[in-house]
């Protein structure tokens, strides 16, 4: 991706495949791009966030098993106190998806 006149466009031919177990995008930005999104084949919710709730049970993971969203990509823009409480939270989320439990703080 690159910023053309204030908004981020694909750069054609810049793709790259790399192998990995665990994926972590902390991008921090105004909203999710539509294609990451769909790529994953997320569901959104009527603005276009990664649909995933905050309960403690199962909070922060998306209609996709393993596939997680917290701060922007969940909520839309907002506060960065949000977003840094959000990533927390959704840590002890991960972490009890891969453990069966966390230790983490809520």
């Amino acid at each position: 991706m690159e910023r053309q006149q204030g908004r981020l466009v694909e750069v054609a031919g810049s793709e790259t495949l790399w192998p990995a177990e665990l994926v972590l995008l902390a991008l921090g930005f105004t909203g999710p791009v539509a294609g990451v999104l769909e790529s994953f084949g997320v569901d959104t919710d009527a603005r276009g966030n990664a649909l995933a709730g905050s309960d403690a049970e199962g909070g922060y993971a998306t209609s996709v098993p393993g596939v997680f969203a917290a701060g922007d990509m969940r909520r839309g823009q907002s506060l960065v106190v949000w977003a840094i409480r959000e990533g927390r939270q959704a840590a002890r989320a991960v972490d009890r998806f891969l453990m069966g439990h966390s230790d983490l703080p809520r």
